[in-house]
């Protein structure tokens, strides 16, 4: 029972980290709820559903995490390479955690604007690649030349 003693700590710290990462992961959902609404994007449960996603992702892996810091905590690795400081944290999910932090600061200092001006110059990439194909060209042109023989007949016969 040895082996166990210290775990208890471990997970103790393990909470309070999935707990903080919990707490970034909401700051980053109501940051873009609030960056939806600057932009007048309609906001649905889509972003919720991502959030839910991103929890899933997120927290597991830390708990991945955690059970590397357990395996190594268990075969004493930090007391056989002199680093008795780091024996009972988990250090690679904090790590983690960290990481994880940081990703969602990054992202909650996004700016609105930004994403605007990204989805606008994307969608004229899109339209321009698009006017670029010959055979689409043709059709608007044919379009257009029916467009006018049918108002020319239109007044014709008028």
């Amino acid at each position: 029972m040895e082996i166990l003693n210290g775990i208890g700590n471990m997970l103790l710290i393990a909470v309070a980290t999935m707990l903080v990462v919990f707490i970034a992961m909401m700051v980053d959902l109501a940051s873009g709820l609030r960056k939806a609404k600057i932009r007048g994007e309609l906001r649905s449960s889509q972003a919720l559903k991502r959030t839910f996603t991103k929890f899933i992702t997120y927290e597991g892996g830390m708990v991945i995490a955690l059970c590397f810091d357990i395996l190594i905590h268990m075969s004493r690795l930090p007391q056989l390479f002199g680093l008795e400081v780091i024996a009972g944290i988990p250090v690679i999910m904090c790590l983690v955690g960290a990481f994880l932090c940081v990703v969602e600061f990054i992202s909650v200092r996004e700016k609105a604007d930004q994403k605007t001006r990204k989805q606008m110059s994307d969608a004229a990439e899109l339209l321009n690649s698009l006017l670029a194909n010959d055979n689409l060209k043709e059709m608007f042109r044919a379009a257009l030349e029916q467009q006018s023989k049918a108002k020319e007949l239109e007044r014709e016969s008028a």
